[in-house]
């Protein structure tokens, strides 16, 4: 359902239900209609149960189940029930009551009224929400099951054999053992282990968070297998906080580090990439600064969107309302910023 008619659809019930109750009721607890503007007493009853029915189906709830904490979730809506009845029975009480009727009743009286009405709204946020999450969790798998079927699709296309490339990378090491070049097998092995992170480990809707830290550690080895000796390039990588406790969706981390890479080293100047990685009760902060480069014709590149519109596309999916991304230019630095809510 498109957003403008979700809108128009809850201003069309709420009118209709205020202009019926308006036209159709004489009296409600204490107020009376011939006792003055009764519209008013009536319409601050239905804002009370719109911030009800809005802060639980909009924000409350949504919030909470995605977070998977039902006990925090039961206790919000309470306490916001409570408090909700609780102010607008004292308007009722001290001032609207007292102003448009001459009718007098106990404090708990009004209260005892609202709490009833507003519970039965209560429901309905509830309800809404709930069917809300629920067609747009059904929505979410919809479209990762399309997407791992197209992925599939594409690897069965695909003319190469990764059981074949893993057999002749391994003929390569053992042959490079055996020429006394270390360094070369050393290399042959990081990339064989990136191939396979890459066709198995991806398989795993969530992998522990060290494992995605040592691929990107071995991209960087095979990357500086490129460098001169002489080059000036230095890649730092620095965790804080238990990365094994940690799980996070596979190969979402490395386009930060290849797009730093790709626009931030340049073997004629000084390149720096600094790569940080931080958990933190149920968050994870990942930031990547490089130093922005010149291309070829002494033009700074700016194409340094690495794909961001697949990548903010993917968070959405995985990560809904539980991450923010930023990138920015500073200081002669481009820098990108990924914060995650575990679950």
């Amino acid at each position: 359902m498109k957003k403008h008619i979700e809108v128009t659809i809850h201003v069309l019930i709420w009118g209709v239900a205020y202009f019926l109750i308006l036209n159709s009721v004489n009296t409600i607890s204490d107020f009376r209609k011939d006792e003055g503007p009764f519209w008013l007493a009536i319409l601050f009853g239905m804002l009370m149960n719109q911030v009800i029915f809005y802060s639980t189906a909009f924000f409350i709830v949504p919030r909470f189940l995605r977070l998977k904490k039902m006990g925090l979730l039961i206790i919000t809506l309470i306490s916001t029930f409570v408090l909700i009845n609780l102010f607008e029975s004292f308007i009722d009480y001290n001032w609207l009551v007292g102003f448009f009727s001459s009718e007098s009743e106990s404090y708990l009286s009004y209260l005892q009224y609202n709490a009833m009405s507003s519970f039965f709204i209560l429901l309905l946020g509830l309800s809404y929400a709930l069917i809300k999450y629920w067609v747009q969790s059904e929505k979410l798998k919809r479209i990762l099951y399309e997407e791992k079927l197209t992925t599939e699709m594409a690897f069965l296309k695909s003319k190469i054999n990764p059981h074949f490339l893993f057999n002749v990378l391994n003929s390569l090491y053992a042959k490079s053992l055996k020429q006394n070049a270390p360094e070369l097998a050393d290399g042959i092995a990081k990339l064989a282990e990136l191939m396979r992170y890459m066709v198995y480990e991806t398989n795993e809707e969530k992998v522990v968070l060290e494992k995605e830290i040592h691929h990107i550690k071995n991209f960087i080895e095979v990357y500086q297998l490129r460098i001169a000796e002489n080059d000036d390039v230095l890649i730092n990588l620095v965790t804080k906080g238990d990365m094994k406790a940690v799980k996070i969706s596979p190969m979402l981390l490395i386009p930060f580090v290849e797009n730093a890479i790709k626009h931030g080293v340049n073997p004629k100047t000084k390149s720096v990439i600094d790569i940080f990685i931080e958990t933190q009760q149920n968050k994870i902060h990942f930031k990547v600064t490089n130093t922005i480069q010149k291309s070829a014709n002494d033009i700074i590149d700016d194409s340094s969107g690495f794909g961001l519109d697949n990548l903010k596309r993917r968070l959405t999916i995985l990560y809904p309302d539980a991450h923010t991304l930023e990138t920015k230019e500073e200081n002669g630095l481009f820098i990108s910023s990924l914060n995650l809510e575990r679950d």
